[in-house]
C-alpha cells in the first residue's frame, strides 16, 4: 500500500484502479493510497477538476458513468413511457398487500397511480414524491418516514428514519438500483447501506423493479445479492449471465 506519497503518484495509483473498477468510493481511495480522509478528498478534487474523473455522492467514478445519478429530478423523464409499463406490470402483484414499501426511484414513483385495491393496504415510503403520487392516485394510506431532508435525492435520510423501519414487518419492499451484475445489485450513495440492510430483514418480499439500462452496471456499493430479491421485474430479457443466476419463476417481462 502506498503510504501517502506525492500527489501526482497517488493520482496515478486512483486512475490506474478506475480502468478496472467503474467507481471508487472516499474509503476505498484511502485504503488504496494509505492517505487520510483530508487528502482523499483533495485529491478527488483535482480529479474532478481536470476531468479525469467525475465526482459523485461519497467518492469518484469514470466521466460520465454517473450521469443519471447526479440529480433525481433530471431523470424524470428519462425512459418514462418504459418506467409507467414496469411500475403497471408489478402492480398486479402488490394489489393485495398489506404493508408496502417503496423505496426511493422515479421508476418506483410510478407504482402509486396503478395501486387502487378493494382491499388497500399501507404504503411506506421515504421518498417525497413518491408519498405526494400515492396521496394522488392511490387508495392506499401512505405514511412518509421521520427524519432529515436530502434536497437532492428529494428523500428522508438519517438515523431517524432507519429507527423506524424497525417498527414494521414489510409484506413487500419495492427496490429500484443504480446497476446490477451476476455478483449482485449496486447502488450509489453511502447512505443506502443502513436503509437497504434494514429493509431486507424487516421485509417478507423484495421485488427489484429496473430497465435494461441498468442490467451489467455496476457502482460505488455492491449492497444485495440477487438471490436475496423474490421477483424482478424488468422490460427486456436478460442475458445469459444474469438469467442463469435467476430462478425462472422471479423473472418479470413487459
Amino acid at each position: 500500500m502506498l503510504q501517502t506519497g506525492n500527489q501526482k503518484t497517488r493520482l496515478a495509483l486512483i486512475l490506474d484502479e478506475l480502468k478496472t473498477h467503474p467507481s471508487l468510493s472516499l474509503k476505498d481511495i484511502m485504503q488504496l493510497t494509505g492517505t487520510s480522509r483530508d487528502t482523499a478528498r483533495r485529491d478527488i478534487v483535482k480529479l474532478a477538476a481536470h476531468n479525469l474523473a467525475e465526482r459523485n455522492y461519497g467518492g469518484i467514478s469514470r466521466p460520465n458513468t454517473f450521469n443519471k445519478l447526479d440529480q433525481y429530478l433530471d431523470r424524470d423523464d428519462d425512459l418514462l413511457q418504459t418506467k409507467r409499463a414496469l411500475a403497471h406490470t408489478a402492480s398486479s402483484y402488490l394489489l393485495n398487500d398489506a404493508l408496502l414499501f417503496l423505496d426511493i426511484s422515479t421508476t418506483v414513483a410510478c407504482l402509486p397511480q396503478y395501486l387502487q385495491s378493494k382491499h388497500p393496504g399501507m404504503i411506506v415510503t421515504n421518498s417525497l414524491d413518491i408519498a405526494d403520487q400515492a396521496l394522488r392516485h392511490s387508495n392506499f394510506q401512505t405514511r412518509i418516514l421521520g427524519g432529515t431532508l436530502d434536497a437532492q435525492q428529494r428523500c428522508v435520510q438519517g438515523a431517524d428514519s432507519i429507527l423506524a423501519l424497525h417498527k414494521f414487518r414489510f409484506t413487500t419492499t419495492v427496490l429500484s438500483c443504480a446497476g446490477l451484475t451476476a455478483d449482485g445489485v449496486y447502488y450509489a450513495y453511502e447512505s443506502d447501506i443502513a436503509l437497504k440492510e434494514t429493509l431486507r430483514a424487516q421485509s417478507d418480499r423484495l421485488v427489484l423493479l429496473f430497465d435494461h439500462t441498468k442490467v451489467n452496471v455496476s457502482h460505488n456499493f455492491n449492497l444485495l445479492a440477487l438471490s436475496d430479491f423474490d421477483y424482478f421485474v424488468t422490460d427486456q430479457p436478460l442475458p445469459d449471465n444474469l438469467a442463469t443466476k435467476i430462478a425462472p419463476d422471479k423473472l418479470i417481462y413487459l
